[in-house]
C-alpha cells in the first residue's frame, strides 16, 4: 500500500513538473543573443512610409486627424505598435517568466509574459496592451492583445481596440556581427482590410546602453 502511495505521488509530481510553464530562458541560446547589448536600427534617418490597408472608415480617420493631437508632442508614450519605433535602440531583460523589452524613444518598457494565458475580452485595454510570448524554434513570438485605440502611426493611421500584434524575433549570424529581424504582424479588422506586415533589420551594439529620452514638449 506504501509502495502504491509513493508511486501516486511520484507520478502526481511528475506530471506537475511536465505541466508547469516553460521558462523564459527556455532557449538559451537566443536568450542570450537578445540580451548581449542594445540592438541599433539600420534605417537611417527619416522615417518608414508604409501603405496601411485602410478600411473606407480608417481611411477617413488618417485624412481627418490633425497632427497637432499627436500625444508624443506632449510627451505622452502613444502605445503599441508605435511605440515600438523603427529607429530607436532597445534591448531585452529575461528574468524568470518575464521578458523585458525597452525602447529608447520615449521611455517606453513593455513586459511580455511567458506563461501568460489569454484574457477576458472585456479586460482593461492599455496602450501597450497585454504581451504573451512564447518560443517557436529559434524565434521568440510575441502576441499582444488588449490595445487601447489611438493612432498607429505619427500621421494618424488609427488603431482601434480590436486590433492584434504578432512580433517574431531572430537573431541571424552574419559576417558583420550578429543581426536582430523584427517581424510585426499588425490585424485590426476596424482600420484594416488585411494584416499589415512589416520587417525592421537591427545591429547589435554590446558597448551600448540606453540613454535618458528626457522628452521635452517644446523641443519633440
Amino acid at each position: 500500500m506504501k509502495n502504491k502511495l509513493a508511486a501516486s505521488a511520484l507520478f502526481g509530481l511528475v506530471t506537475g513538473v511536465l505541466l508547469m510553464p516553460a521558462p523564459a530562458h527556455a532557449n538559451p541560446e537566443l536568450t542570450a543573443k537578445l540580451a548581449a547589448g542594445v540592438w541599433r536600427s539600420l534605417v537611417v534617418g527619416g522615417t518608414n512610409v508604409h501603405d496601411y490597408p485602410l478600411t473606407q472608415s480608417g481611411r477617413r480617420h488618417f485624412e481627418g486627424f490633425r497632427l497637432d493631437l499627436d500625444p508624443s508632442l506632449t510627451c505622452e508614450p502613444p502605445g503599441m505598435p508605435r511605440a515600438f519605433y523603427h529607429l530607436s535602440p532597445m534591448d531585452f531583460s529575461f528574468d524568470g517568466s518575464t521578458v523585458t523589452i525597452r525602447y529608447e524613444t520615449m521611455d517606453v518598457v513593455r513586459t511580455v509574459w511567458m506563461d501568460g494565458g489569454p484574457l477576458s475580452p472585456d479586460a482593461e485595454h492599455t496602450p501597450n496592451g497585454y504581451s504573451i510570448g512564447r518560443w517557436e524554434g529559434g524565434a521568440l513570438v510575441v502576441d499582444t492583445t488588449h490595445l487601447a485605440a489611438g493612432e498607429t502611426s505619427r500621421d494618424g493611421v488609427p488603431k482601434s481596440a480590436l486590433m492584434t500584434l504578432r512580433e517574431t524575433f531572430t537573431v541571424e549570424d552574419r559576417s558583420d556581427g550578429p543581426h536582430l529581424l523584427v517581424t510585426m504582424q499588425i490585424t485590426d479588422p476596424e482600420n484594416f482590410t488585411d494584416t499589415f506586415t512589416s520587417i525592421n533589420d537591427f545591429a547589435l551594439e554590446p558597448a551600448w546602453e540606453l540613454l535618458p529620452f528626457d522628452c521635452n514638449p517644446t523641443e519633440y
